[in-house]
């Protein structure tokens, strides 16, 4: 599904929203002149949230399991291995060993177990991991000793649950690891894949370049930028039934030659020759705290006037709405790293244990939101969408350790980990509520040589796999298959058996 038909998806949604003040919200350049009717504005408000909320989350790259879109799937027992599962929430393949630092074309043999015994609830109306066991003997035939860094990837989020990424042992032993996360995508933000299908994953790991940026350090952005902070916002004590008091803030920019970045505002209009107004709603006593940043990349208006109004429409004016403007100057990178930690703040402990790979994950995305672009489809960013956008949007994530094969020997690496599946939302009306997909990339982002794949099934007593090119039969018995190690790509759909 392309992204237009799924926000017109999302626009029926809502209901009673007339199409031009959908097509109104959804551009933000509509002109500032144009001033719609409080009950006009209620509409448009409610388009506005959308166009928001989702509409800018499908120009960034997609949330968590990103959406691959909706389509019937692929059903048989001998579908084309070419194929790919098609689900609205992608979780990504299990994808290979590979060698993070050391020589290229290691001989290895793979095993991969998919465990469904501790997926299934006591009630069997669930099913929502598999306990994945990838193990790889890795050969060292030269004559001495050989001591390389593996890497094991996974796709996963920056706030995913510390027990959901892989350990590792060598031979038995346990493995001090460490995490190497990549970017949720290469090159200028919109312009690139993103992980959200197999056919994405590969466009975005097959050629090495994806990991070679995620072990850089991520940009230090020292471009100086001019912040606007709006403090000690206040207004009148009004029937709140009633009204919604709004402050907005004016001025004009050179578009050619000016970025703005906002923090904390609710609207924003664009109009002509430049022409900008954001606004936000001026907070009761008890819920204030957020900040208010305007945050100027380039030149800085030469002026500004601040008025309040009735609501957002900024319609009627409303006497004593009111804020402090101050500036200062910093560097971008300075700026992001605290609002970062602030933000954090509101987060649970596992991505706040994470605080330096967050601030270089949105330090990453926001290089790549200044990277030019043939087309630009949007120039107002959300500072909030992209710190909240960095710390839950899926990446790849390398769990890596040192290991050592002897001169002539086989060091093997097992890697444990639970695996969520593929699936269509609830409200997806696919007719293929229940169904759960889950997928293989043999060789994808390796450097290591495969010359043997084995895939195994355990614990599959209540599945039905409805479709799939692994070749494995439950009726039949056949829960174990070799694998060719030329055939990139594997895929299995399951569904747990009617009662």
């Amino acid at each position: 599904m392309s992204g237009i038909a799924r926000e017109e998806k999302l626009f029926l949604a809502i209901g009673g929203v007339p199409e031009d003040l959908v097509e109104e919200a959804m551009d933000p350049r509509a002109s500032l002149r144009r001033k719609p009717s409080p009950l006009r504005w209620a509409a448009v408000a409610a388009a506005f949230a959308v166009v928001a909320g989702v509409s800018l989350y499908s120009l960034l790259p997609r949330m968590g399991g990103a959406n691959g879109g909706v389509g019937d799937g692929i059903r048989g027992d001998h579908a084309d291995p070419g194929s790919s599962i098609t689900f609205m929430s992608y979780a990504g393949p299990a994808l290979p060993l590979t060698v993070v630092d050391g020589p290229e074309g290691l001989p290895a043999r793979r095993e991969v177990t998919w465990d469904f015994g501790l997926t299934v609830d006591a009630e069997k109306h669930s099913l929502y991991r598999a306990e994945v066991t990838d193990t790889t003997v890795i050969t060292n035939d030269r004559a001495e000793d050989l001591t390389i860094t593996v890497g094991y990837p996974v796709t996963a989020s920056l706030d995913e649950d510390k027990e959901l990424l892989p350990t590792l042992t060598v031979n038995g032993q346990a493995l001090e690891t460490e995490l190497l996360w990549g970017d949720t995508g290469r090159g200028a933000l919109w312009e690139n894949p993103r992980l959200e299908s197999w056919e994405s994953c590969k466009e975005i790991l097959e050629d090495g370049s994806y990991l070679a940026e995620a072990q850089k350090e991520a940009p230090a952005l020292e471009q100086t930028v001019t912040v606007w902070e709006l403090t000690d916002s206040t207004a009148p004590a009004v029937d709140t039934s009633r009204m919604a008091p709004t402050l907005a803030i004016r001025f004009r920019i050179d578009e050619e030659k000016t970025q703005v970045f906002t923090l904390g505002f609710n609207g924003a209009s664009f109009g002509e020759n430049g022409e900008r107004q954001y606004d936000y709603f001026v907070p009761q006593q008890n819920e204030r705290g957020s900040r208010r940043l305007l945050v100027f990349l380039g030149e800085v208006p030469e002026e500004y006037t601040m008025a309040g109004y009735e609501n957002g429409a900024c319609e009627k004016p409303l006497e004593g709405v009111s804020a402090r403007m101050t500036a200062f100057t910093t560097t971008l990178g300075t700026l992001l790293d605290q609002l970062v930690e602030e933000d954090l703040a509101q987060w649970r402990e596992g991505v706040l244990d994470r605080l330096e790979e967050v601030r270089a994950a949105v330090r990453r995305l926001v290089a790549r939101i200044l990277l030019p672009m043939e087309e630009p489809r949007y120039d107002n960013y959300m500072l909030e969408d992209v710190l909240s956008y960095a710390a839950v949007a899926t990446r790849v994530v390398w769990t890596t350790g040192e290991v050592t094969i002897p001169a002539g020997g086989d060091a093997t690496v097992t890697v444990r980990y639970q695996k969520k599946p593929s699936y269509d939302f609830a409200c997806g009306n696919t007719q293929r509520q229940g169904l759960r997909g889950w997928d293989l990339g043999t060789g994808l982002g390796s450097n290591l040589e495969f010359r043997e794949i084995t895939a195994r099934l355990e614990n599959t007593e209540y599945l039905v796999l409805e479709g799939q090119n692994f070749g494995f039969d439950l009726p039949g018995g056949v829960t174990q298959v070799e694998l060719d190690p030329k055939t990139e790509y594997y895929y299995m759909e399951v569904r747990l058996k009617e009662e």
